[in-house]
């Protein structure tokens, strides 16, 4: 059952530092967008170089916050005031039993991971990402993503799927391709648009994509032509590349006549069905 809150009330009861904080969190626009979790709500806020994600809603008839910040006790912090005065602005209806994130238990593949991490060091599991981090380029995209590091004008995550495109167009040029080199390109395409995607919607990047997909429907002839020697489906390089353009077109906010004038367009020039996926 949604709960209606006197936000005159709920001001009022909040020390003076705490809304100042909040204040000032809001007037920096630190407040990201909002996501609706377990009956409250919680989005990534940004204080200075720090990035916090703290959820408010109502737990056993309080309303309570959950923060990272290191606020203890039953206090709100200025991280889930400003979360939650930018929540009763845009009107969320919250769940009069709300349960925060980290009550709810893990799912059985994912408790012994945070059980371990709950048992490093800060400082040893810093390392850990950190090492990952290099060794990975997707997990450092995505870790830079959740800190709110990566810019949209950045051009690393572009320039590294143009190339892939480029080389991929280029996989049956001369006279000594084989199908092999065909799969690699093909694969290669589907990592780094995971990759791509894991940074800012841009419409470059939905242009690349478009470009991407129309090269790979080129290149899956000759794996169907080979289909009995060939150890990659043309739908496993498919499904990503469709996938990420589907994916980019909602990210951007498309109408939806100039989502399908796009896709129009590539069902067109596309000869063996590379956009017919699910």
């Amino acid at each position: 059952m949604a709960v209606r809150i006197d936000v005159e009330v709920f001001g009022d009861s909040i020390p003076a530092a705490v809304g100042e904080a909040a204040a000032r969190l809001l007037t920096d626009d630190g407040v990201g967008e909002l996501e609706l979790a377990g009956g409250g709500v919680q989005a990534v806020v940004r204080d200075g170089g720090a990035v916090f994600q703290p959820w408010v809603g109502i737990v056993d008839g309080v309303f309570t916050g959950d923060c990272g910040c290191g606020v203890i006790g039953d206090d709100l912090c200025g991280h889930a005031v400003a979360t939650a005065l930018t929540a009763f602005d845009a009107g969320v209806a919250f769940s009069g039993a709300a349960t925060p994130p980290g009550a709810v238990p893990a799912e059985p593949e994912r408790a012994e991971f945070l059980d371990a991490v709950r048992r490093l060091a800060p400082g040893r599991l810093a390392e850990l990402v950190v090492g990952f981090a290099v060794r990975d380029r997707l997990f450092a995209t995505l870790l830079l993503g959740e800190a709110g590091m990566l810019d949209t004008a950045a051009e690393s995550g572009l320039a590294d799927f143009r190339a892939a495109v480029r080389d991929a167009s280029k996989a049956t040029t001369g006279s000594r391709w084989q199908v092999p080199d065909v799969e690699a390109a093909g694969h290669r395409l589907a990592a780094e648009v995971e990759i791509l995607c894991a940074h800012p919607a841009t419409p470059t990047a939905l242009d690349l994509v478009e470009e991407a997909i129309l090269v790979w429907d080129e290149l899956s002839g000759h794996l169907r032509d080979a289909y009995h020697i060939t150890r990659t489906a043309p739908e496993e390089i498919s499904e990503p590349l469709v996938g990420a353009h589907r994916d980019l077109c909602e990210r951007l906010g498309l109408g939806s006549d100039e989502i399908a004038q796009r896709v129009n367009r590539l069902v067109e020039r596309c000869n063996y069905d590379t956009m017919d996926v699910s």
